[in-house]
């Protein structure tokens, strides 16, 4: 029986997947019906945009990956920097050996979009080997440089305490709040006590002459689970975040990301399980 129900939910799992496949070639969207749905978001300009993306969840897109970037480009304010994450989590593996990363080769793990993102014309790339973020216009080099000297990957001097502590906005394309990396980065000013492993490691990363550096890191534990999507409406309650339906999926944008970062440290030093998971809560509190 248990073998039969098992073959059962692996052909259900396969159905489903291929009845979304279907279903998001018949929800088209292009590079007018995106920007359009941006334009929507009405405020001041901002000194950095920072995107989360999922390029299937919306629908098809026509020109994929290069059809939202376009848009992203053409919305942004002119004085703002376009900012995505290019994590690529290169950590040491079972056997001890340790990955080098190298900025101008390996892959962005979030996403298509990302992934595409970072190897255009006038983008540059911090080198921390496992947090890295991809950055677009003046001042770009200067946002994102020293990235990989610091021992966190999202806290102190980082880039991305940079976007949480400034007047800067966050747009979720697609994606939801559950890979919102600032959340990491208020996170990590709260000092919560769950954030990081026990010992640092030391991961390695390509310099710009060749070099490879050393980089002692703290790593977050990622075995502790969050509650990053449940946030979504609680911030949209509190009027901090945004929503626009587009296609099958949704985009969420957060006009000031210095807000909730703020909103988030005053939640997080009277509650520091705030944003673990209620089943895990116990376990970590112990």
């Amino acid at each position: 029986m248990g073998k039969l129900t098992m073959n059962s939910r692996r052909a259900a799992g396969s159905i489903i997947r291929r009845l979304n496949k279907v279903t998001r070639k018949l929800v088209r969207l292009d590079q007018s019906t995106i920007r359009e749905t941006l334009e929507s978001f009405k405020g001041e300009s901002s000194e950095v945009l920072f995107v989360h993306s999922s390029l299937s969840h919306c629908g098809y897109i026509e020109g994929g990956a290069n059809t939202v970037v376009n848009a992203l480009k053409g919305w942004v304010a002119e004085n703002t920097l376009l900012a995505m994450p290019t994590h690529s989590w290169s950590y040491p593996t079972g056997n001890g050996t340790i990955p080098i990363f190298d900025s101008k080769s390996t892959p962005s793990l979030v996403g298509a979009i990302t992934d595409f993102f970072w190897k255009q014309r006038s983008v540059v790339r911090s080198l921390h080997p496992s947090h890295s973020l991809a950055c677009l216009g003046r001042g770009a080099a200067a946002f994102i440089d020293q990235h990989e000297y610091r021992e966190t990957p999202c806290g102190v001097g980082t880039p991305y305490e940079k976007i949480a502590t400034t007047k800067s906005s966050v747009l979720m394309f697609g994606a939801t709040l559950d890979s919102y990396t600032l959340f990491h980065t208020a996170e990590d000013a709260a000092q919560v006590p769950y954030l990081y492993m026990r010992d640092k490691i030391v991961l390695k990363t390509k310099m710009s002459d060749g070099t490879v550096l050393d980089v002692p890191s703290w790593r977050q534990d990622m075995g502790v689970a969050r509650r990053f999507e449940r946030m979504a409406d609680w911030l949209e309650n509190e009027k901090l975040l945004l929503r626009r339906k587009i296609g099958r999926g949704e985009l969420l944008f957060i006009p000031r990301a210095d807000a909730v970062h703020d909103r988030m440290l005053r939640e997080l030093r009277q509650d520091p399980f705030l944003l673990v998971a209620e089943h895990a809560r116990k376990r970590i509190a112990g």
